[in-house]
């Protein structure tokens, strides 16, 4: 299994179709639009699914903020919440599209080994690239 296959596994995990994760301008099926009188763990709560494995279940940032749903298909709760986050708080300091590209451009990598037993939602079947690592430390702290 490559790293867009395992990508595209995650996606069914979480019942998305190709075209929601390949559409540029498709808002993430987490995002709920919400009011300031809105609980946020009833929110977060409505979004969770007993369906969808523990590292791809959606943290409280993709409940809140709109962003693209390639990001649900990371197995990251730390780098998924940092990332939207910082991109919808501060847009002219944080670019999702860069860090996007860069996890495209093998700076995260499903590793399957031990034939196979990995799964591509465990968040321990993927690799970070030493540069990787480097250029986004501030949204990773340890979550790789």
């Amino acid at each position: 299994m490559t790293t867009v296959t395992a990508y595209l596994y995650n996606a069914r995990c979480l019942g998305f179709r190709i075209q929601d994760i390949t559409t540029r301008e498709c808002p993430s099926p987490f995002y709920r639009p919400t009011t300031a009188a809105d609980d946020p763990k009833a929110l977060l709560g409505a979004a969770a699914s007993l369906s969808i494995p523990a590292h791809l279940q959606p943290t409280l940032p993709q409940v809140l903020f709109p962003h693209h749903p390639c990001f649900d298909l990371l197995p990251f709760h730390v780098l998924r919440a940092r990332a939207i986050t910082l991109a919808a708080v501060t847009p002219q300091l944080f670019n999702l599209f860069d860090l996007k590209k860069d996890i495209i451009e093998d700076g995260l990598i499903y590793d399957r080994k031990d034939n196979g037993s990995k799964k591509p939602w465990d968040m321990r079947s993927w690799e970070a690239a030493p540069w990787f690592l480097n250029k986004w430390r501030l949204l990773i702290d340890g979550d790789c």
